[in-house]
């Protein structure tokens, strides 16, 4: 696909706030589609070097919003994006005329199709951050709310081959998608939706599907496990999950009970701990059993001795909990497949056995 030309201006931010530091970059791009000029916002990550291929995470604003509102409001993935080093994107909507009201918006294949070209925009984007950065074009994701979500089953079943997972908030797939179009690969979903969103309502109208018929469709078309599990993610916030099957696709609800139209504080935390499992193919080492055995644990020396069985090639690390976030040991505890086991680790609090193998490939 031919680009047409790409403008950038380069901006170093620098910010009192303790989030920022050097080496950071905000780019500002513009990029012709189809003679027309559109806005997106890069954010690479803190120590950013161009020569690691790095995954991408797209977030879409919703109607009437704007890129860098999202970004440092709504949706701020630039924390992440540090800690797990991955490059954020922000695009930036158009201004057209909506069920009559002119304000920034998404287009979609249906009864509103104002002829912007989306799905052109995101391959475009894509192409252009593959040029410029040397991404990793297998760990493609897109995320997005309302109205920007709403787009994401447009991309889910049009650019399965461009996005490895795509995940929604406050937003369903519309009536005229679910009848239009049939998706030709699988790709994973995750949806996060209050009960009480008025807009987007929970069990669905006429315009759009119900978050259960949502995920019936995309546990149909994935092949997952016809039978969720269900936990609690947070007070008031169910997690449901059904699981890979053969194909290695999964979909996953979140539940937000009361929930009003927004977009939820766990968001980011959530769509990237689903996102980072991802590549094109699915879930990545899916269909490989690796064990993990903590062996013993000596509660005088703090001293920790695990076992790991069956780790395929690649960096990987070892994260601890108490029930919550998994978080890096200090210092890391980096390994590989040519790491000799068993391996001890020193300085392990007794209420931190909760431990969890983190790809870094």
């Amino acid at each position: 696909m031919k680009l047409g030309y790409i403008r950038e201006v380069i901006l170093f931010t620098f910010l009192a706030s303790s989030c920022f530091v050097s080496g950071q970059q905000l780019i500002n791009k513009t990029i012709s589609v189809g003679g027309v000029d559109r806005e997106y916002l890069v954010y690479l990550p803190r120590d950013f070097d161009r020569n690691q291929s790095l995954p991408v995470l797209f977030c879409f604003h919703g109607g009437g919003g704007y890129s860098e509102t999202m970004m440092r409001f709504t949706a701020d993935f630039r924390p992440l994006a540090d800690e797990n080093k991955f490059i954020a994107v922000y695009p930036q909507g158009l201004v057209a005329s909506a069920k009559g009201d002119v304000a920034t918006n998404w287009n979609y294949k249906g009864p509103y199709d104002n002829g912007t070209d989306e799905l052109g925009f995101a391959e475009s984007m894509i192409e252009a951050l593959a040029a410029d950065h040397s991404v990793n074009t297998s760990r493609i994701f897109a995320c997005g709310f309302s109205q920007g979500g709403n787009l994401m089953w447009d991309f889910a079943s049009l650019l399965g081959d461009r996005f490895a997972a795509v995940a929604c908030v406050a937003a369903s797939m519309w009536q005229w998608t679910y009848d239009d179009f049939s998706p030709n690969d699988k790709i994973g979903v995750l949806s996060i939706h209050g009960t009480n969103d008025t807009y987007n309502p929970y069990n669905g109208n006429q315009y759009s599907l119900s978050m259960d018929s949502l995920n019936d469709y995309w546990v149909d078309i994935n092949n997952s496990e016809v039978t969720f599990s269900s936990t609690e993610y947070a007070r008031g916030v169910e997690r449901y999950v059904w699981g890979p099957a053969e194909d290695c696709h999964s979909v996953e609800h979140f539940r937000v009970q009361g929930g009003i139209h927004d977009w939820p504080s766990f968001s980011e935390q959530a769509i990237w701990e689903f996102f980072s499992r991802y590549d094109i193919d699915g879930l990545i080492q899916c269909g490989s059993t690796v064990n993990l055995t903590i062996e013993s644990y000596d509660l005088s020396n703090r001293e920790l001795t695990i076992d790991i069985d069956s780790l395929p090639s690649g960096s990987y690390e070892l994260r601890k909990s108490i029930g919550g976030k998994f978080l890096s040991f200090d210092p890391e505890v980096n390994i590989n497949s040519d790491t000799q086991f068993p391996l001890i680790i020193r300085g392990v609090k007794e209420s931190s056995l909760i431990i969890q193998l983190w790809d870094k490939s």
